[in-house]
């Protein structure tokens, strides 16, 4: 009876070893957003501090909340990566992956670009298992990755405008909305919000963000 019970018990330890493997593994596919002809992947205001000086509100993810970052230089530039499978990933049903990279400020003059003082923001989400990993080569591929490359885009910034950038399968590309979509009051920008934030993550997304934050913890 003793015997087996510990075999039982040793099948469940081995089934929770792999289910918790797996979902390590798989946790890029759910933290890294996927991207299919051509969705928002984030959205930009700017608020002037100074001379080439701006702070932006970016949102991303659901879109419900933003963060702000100083931006130096009159235009702003978004950097993402990409991913594109083959083979094996393409039978499975792997969609390309897409993550946001960094936000920086760039000087539209090249003197000044190469005089004045500039600033970047990590944007990259901190998982166990990075496709980006810099030590892996930029467009290397493998048995499963077809290939791995790097996408920017950028405009000049007015605070009078929203800028939607957008993720499609040649990279990414921005539109500006027209300052007759947004009011000010007192002179403060306000946004009218016509529709809901995105839809809340799936449960293997929720508990793949949660091992992964958990897994990077432990090794820190």
């Amino acid at each position: 009876m003793i015997r087996k019970l510990f075999k039982y018990f040793r099948r469940f330890t081995l089934l929770c070893i792999a289910g918790v493997s797996a979902l390590l593994v798989s946790t890029p596919f759910y933290i890294y957003d996927q991207f299919n002809q051509e969705i928002p992947v984030a959205r930009l205001t700017f608020e002037q501090s100074g001379d080439y000086n701006f702070t932006a509100l970016l949102q991303q993810g659901d879109f419900c909340s933003s963060q702000a970052y100083t931006v130096l230089g009159d235009q702003f530039q978004l950097d993402a990566g990409f991913i594109k499978w083959k083979g094996l990933g393409i039978i499975l049903g792997f969609k390309p992956r897409y993550r946001l990279d960094r936000l920086s400020g760039r000087y539209s003059e090249i003197t000044r670009q190469n005089s004045q003082e500039n600033l970047a923001h990590n944007l990259a989400p901190d998982v166990l298992f990075d496709f980006f990993d810099e030590n892996t080569p930029a467009g290397s591929s493998g048995w499963l990755m077809d290939t791995r490359y790097g996408s920017s885009v950028y405009l000049n910034i007015d605070p009078s405008l929203r800028y939607t950038v957008y993720a499609t399968e040649d990279g990414l590309i921005t539109r500006a909305e027209s300052p007759a979509e947004f009011i000010r009051e007192n002179g403060q920008l306000q946004i009218e919000i016509t529709q809901g934030c995105a839809g809340s993550p799936t449960v293997l997304a929720q508990w793949s963000e949660t091992l992964n934050s958990m897994a990077v913890s432990a090794l820190n």
